[in-house]
């Protein structure tokens, strides 16, 4: 009888990661990334941030981290509180939400972000960057990106380098594309 049943729970023990919702990360229809909600396979949380690796979309969930990381050719969606570091590498797409206090980069890269007040925030590399910004926020796009600003109260942008900018501040009804600087009141 024990001869019977070691190879019965041996292939139920190799089955089960093959079942759906057993694993913490599934392959998309798509067959490019491989999800990921951190900690988890693919997104490493530690006490300096997460970082998100190649060939995942990581999930990062609020309060988690004081920095994110997205490696190159990833997704990250997520959040982090006030004093936190983005950095968004070649080839990842990324969608955070960042606090006060914030610094954030996009180097080649899709980014969208919303950032509190007092925020920094450089698109650069051929970037394309839409970014919401609070009070007192610093917006730099360069380097041949595009970058969409939208400034909630007042704040400065400037755009150089053969990037293409708008900006529309509090108030306006239409984003207005812009050379050098622009600043909101």
């Amino acid at each position: 009888m024990t001869n019977v049943r070691l190879p019965s729970l041996l292939l139920l023990a190799l089955s089960l990661p093959l079942l759906p919702g057993c694993s913490s990360e599934t392959t998309p229809p798509d067959g490019g990334y491989v999800l990921s909600v951190c900690p988890g396979p693919g997104c490493v949380v530690s006490a300096t941030g997460a970082t998100c690796s190649s060939g995942f979309a990581c999930t990062i969930p609020s309060g988690s981290s004081t920095s994110i990381t997205c490696g190159a050719g990833t997704r990250c969606t997520g959040s982090c509180a006030e004093s936190c570091d983005v950095s968004c590498e070649a080839g990842a797409s990324c969608e955070v939400t960042v606090g006060d206090s914030s610094s954030s980069s996009c180097d080649d890269a899709t980014c969208v972000v919303t950032a509190g007040d007092s925020a920094s925030y450089e698109c650069s590399g051929g970037a394309m960057c839409t970014v919401t910004a609070g009070e007192s926020s610093s917006l730099t796009c360069s380097g041949g990106s595009t970058c969409d600003f939208v400034c909630t109260s007042s704040c400065g942008a400037s755009c150089r380098d053969g990037s293409t900018c708008t900006i529309q501040c509090a108030g306006d009804t239409m984003p207005m594309a812009f050379t050098e600087a622009a600043t909101c009141e």
